[in-house]
């Protein structure tokens, strides 16, 4: 049980997949939390083969029930401690509904996800790591959150409000040694984006490349190129090692320099 004991939420696929494997190359044990079954295995498998221990939690971060239990096995499971929590789930909601089209119920299931996700996991585990003297918290916005944008409304919403559940928790919990931040990647060339160009590309004709090239335009990016997933991994294990030790309440944009 020397190991350090993290949890990643939305460890089923993306970006939140890949963070709770390089967290197990880095030496932790890791708990997965997400609603897809099949997928969580095949990231527990994954982790496994990186020679760590590794924990499925199969709940919906809207369900606080579901929560609750997932968190007291997780609990059972580590031995009473969690080192690192890793908020990475969530969702963006409808693309292109203006506020007056935007149904109530699209815009609570994006809150429910995006933000109320992240205050359960914190409030069931920070007490945990402050009796231990130690955590970091990391919670995954987005460069939304530091902007309006129309018809993203719910998503940046959501994005805004968990800026400052990240600086409250900050304040709140430094006093025991656990740090908490926020990493604001801009898009990130998941294959979700990808199967989008691509479409696109197909639509109108043209190359992958085209399309990505108008996209960077579009967006602003000094260097001209898309996060990769690769990009919010390294962040997180920065933050999550000892470079983060002194670095809390902090939001760390990472895309490219659209948001300079």
């Amino acid at each position: 049980m020397n190991k350090q004991i993290a949890l990643v939420t939305g460890a089923s696929s993306g970006t939140g997949r890949h963070i709770a494997i390089a967290l197990a190359q880095d030496g932790c044990d890791v708990a997965i939390l997400g609603r897809r079954s099949q997928e969580l295995e095949e990231t527990a498998r994954q982790i496994t083969q990186a020679g760590a221990r590794v924990l499925i939690l199969n709940a919906d971060l809207r369900d606080e029930a579901a929560v609750k239990q997932a968190m007291a096995s997780l609990l059972e499971w580590s031995g009473q401690r969690v080192d690192i929590l890793v908020n990475a789930a969530g969702i963006p909601g409808p693309l292109g509904d203006p506020i007056g089209e935007l149904g109530v119920e699209d815009f609570d299931s994006v809150m429910s996800t995006n933000l109320r996700g992240p205050f359960l996991t914190m409030s069931y585990l920070l007490p945990v790591m402050c009796r231990h003297g130690r955590g970091r918290v990391i919670n995954i916005g987005g460069t939304h959150g530091m902007r309006g944008r129309a018809g993203r409304a719910s998503y940046a919403t959501s994005k805004w409000a968990l800026r400052g559940l990240t600086r409250s928790a900050a304040l709140e919990v430094g006093e025991y040694g656990v740090t908490a931040n926020l990493i604001a990647p801009g898009p990130i060339a998941v294959d979700r984006m990808r199967k989008r160009w691509a479409a696109q590309a197909l639509d109108q004709g043209v190359s992958e490349d085209v399309i990505l090239e108008r996209y960077i335009a579009d967006m602003g990016t000094a260097l001209k190129r898309p996060n990769e997933t690769g990009d919010i991994v390294e962040m997180v294990r920065f933050l999550a090692g000892e470079g983060g030790r002194n670095i809390t309440g902090q939001e760390l944009v990472v895309d490219g320099g659209v948001i300079v």
